[in-house]
């Protein structure tokens, strides 16, 4: 009953969607998107790793009401071009995945028209692609909403970078059980799981729904195979975006998850080297957007009411 119930929710939120394609940074790669339409100032999305674009709709469905509302897939995730997380030249380092993020969204105002982007929301890693959007199109966005972004601190001059090959949040993406028999299978089996157990009915049936595709001759398999979810975490060290935080002349607010992993102290420290930049500290776990989509909504919409030029 539950499943049922939360499949037709789920469903109900990509009511008015469609899919779009958009340029990524390099030749062979598409991303895809999925636009809610409307004629309002646009917003736009993007997910966690090992998610997708799919899963942030319950709070795309509620925004577009007032806003044109777009959210993407990045490489590797949902509908987008895949790559092979063995080929040359480390194709889900995070700036490949920025330059992808920056690509699609200059597509995106020219696609609609827009001058600017009123909002630029992210969520985990994708907090941090936005934030490197808005400092690489700084003149393009008002502001920026980063939930629980994944920022790693840097070390100090003349250490050398850490190597992140083989973290364990990579080993257990790596472990991470990738086909089921049906969708409602994989529904039960993620709700038994600590990592969904918390989830929003609707955004777990979503996850189900378009975070996975259909395998010929029966059955489902994740659209984020756990190499490619792993590599992302292997690439996460992504210096440029600390070193020109100050580029970024929007209205910024980091979310911070007060049960996440990152120190509260560390996003003042952020913030506050921001032209507009502030921190919100919540009550919420690190994947809160997709377990209480209500509270993220509601940080959007104060957001996006509130002047892009002050603090």
């Amino acid at each position: 009953m539950e499943f049922s119930r939360a499949w037709a929710d789920g469903r109900a939120m990509l009511d008015g969607s469609q899919r779009i394609r958009l340029p990524g940074s390099e030749p062979g790669v598409e991303l895809s998107a999925l636009d809610w339409g409307g004629a309002g100032e646009l917003v736009v999305l993007h997910h966690a790793n090992g998610f997708c674009a799919a899963t942030l709709a319950p709070i795309a469905k509620r925004l577009s009401d007032r806003y044109r509302v777009i959210a993407l897939d990045a490489r590797g995730h949902g509908e987008s071009s895949a790559v092979d997380p063995l080929s040359e030249g480390d194709p889900y380092a995070w700036s490949r995945l920025a330059a992808d993020a920056e690509q699609a969204v200059r597509a995106l105002l020219e696609r609609t028209g827009h001058a600017r982007v009123a909002m630029l929301i992210g969520h985990s890693f994708g907090g941090t692609l936005m934030l490197r959007t808005a400092e690489r199109l700084a003149e393009r966005v008002e502001r920026v909403l980063l939930w629980d972004p994944v920022l790693l601190p840097l070390p100090g001059p003349g250490d050398p970078l850490p190597t992140l090959r083989g973290n364990a949040m990579a080993d257990a993406s790596r472990r991470r059980r990738k086909d089921f028999g049906s969708r409602e299978e994989a529904f039960a089996h993620c709700r038994s799981r600590g990592l969904f157990a918390a989830f929003a009915p609707e955004a777990l049936a979503l996850y189900v729904s378009e975070g996975m595709r259909d395998v010929e001759g029966g059955g489902v398999t994740l659209a984020c195979d756990p190499e490619v979810e792993a590599a992302v975490f292997e690439g996460g060290l992504f210096e440029e975006v600390i070193r020109d935080l100050e580029q970024a002349t929007a209205r910024v607010l980091f979310v911070h998850a007060g049960r996440g992993n990152f120190p509260l102290e560390y996003y003042e420290a952020l913030a506050a080297r921001l032209p507009l930049g502030a921190v919100s500290s919540e009550d919420v776990g690190h994947l809160f957007p997709l377990e209480v989509p209500a509270r993220a909504i509601e940080l959007a919409e104060t957001l996006l009411q509130a002047s892009p030029g002050s603090v």
